[in-house]
């Protein structure tokens, strides 16, 4: 997990149980089985290849659990928490477990994540960055699923829920800081720089200070003002002149107490030194 502090808000714990609709599974409360003898939310499936839907006998058991009011915008947050428990009859899980399906009033909002990192016998926690759910701000429903096909008939599924949360940073929080090429000629007018800013509301806007260093001493330097999201600037190294060789660099938020870094490396372009032509 990353270094800042974290803020949480439990959208899901195990006194919803009968908030839950439960298809081809049961869903209940389970006393003890979470950490620190808490309770968890136990989703029960038994894998049975006849007995399912008419048409689709080989079925998806799932929950799901719709989200009302205030509860539905998820815009000021960062990251989507699930911690799970996995129990089966089985000497291992298939690759793809389970599936979550965050749904949004139109398909191509929506974000379909097969849970992978599941693991028999351990508590795995997830961290889903809300940056993939591109309607975020107008989640509908949770629902989490199986495939039946992806197991053997009579098979026993249990899956205990710790807790499924939102979580932001604290304070704003540069995330994925990198040049958009790690080697770069150095006659190069301006480099590239892309990151996420996280930790800030949605409609507030913070100064980030990019720095490019060399042996320790900085070389160029520029502020730009930014929102939550994704962004891509231009640091420009024009005037700088710069020699070729290893360059670090570094960008910091306003009110922020982390800094990012990344490594560069300028090369000498094959063009020095030439002219015109004739």
């Amino acid at each position: 997990m990353p270094p800042s502090a974290m803020e949480k808000r439990v959208l899901i714990g195990p006194d919803s149980a009968r908030e839950w609709s439960a298809a081809e599974s049961t869903v209940e409360a389970s006393a003890g089985r979470a950490p620190g003898g808490k309770s968890a939310l136990h989703w029960h499936i038994t894998v049975d290849h006849l007995a399912g839907e008419p048409k689709y006998p080989i079925g998806w058991p799932r929950i799901q659990r719709g989200l009302k009011d205030t509860a539905r915008d998820w815009s000021g947050w960062d990251f989507l928490l699930v911690r799970i428990l996995t129990e089966t009859s089985r000497a291992a899980l298939p690759s793809e477990p389970v599936g979550l399906t965050l749904y949004t009033p139109d398909r191509n909002g929506a974000l379909n994540r097969p849970l992978h990192e599941l693991r028999k016998g351990e508590w795995t926690e997830i961290m889903i960055p809300l940056a993939q759910v591109p309607r975020h701000h107008d989640v509908r429903q949770l629902q989490f699923h199986i495939a039946e096909a992806k197991y053997r008939h009579q098979d026993q599924l249990d899956f205990y829920f710790d807790e499924v949360a939102l979580l932001r940073y604290a304070e704003p929080t540069l995330l994925d800081f990198a040049a958009e090429s790690a080697v770069m000629f150095a006659d190069a007018p301006q480099i590239p720089v892309r990151f996420q800013l996280a930790g800030v509301q949605p409609e507030a806007s913070v100064a980030v200070i990019c720095e490019l260093r060399r042996e320790g001493r900085g070389a160029v330097r520029a502020e730009v003002t930014a929102t939550r999201g994704t962004h891509r600037t231009l640091l420009d190294v024009k005037q700088a002149k710069l020699p070729s060789g290893e360059y670090e660099l570094t960008a910091r938020a306003a009110n922020g107490s982390t800094v990012a870094t990344a490594n560069v490396r300028l090369v000498e372009s094959p063009w020095k030194g030439r002219g015109a032509g004739p």
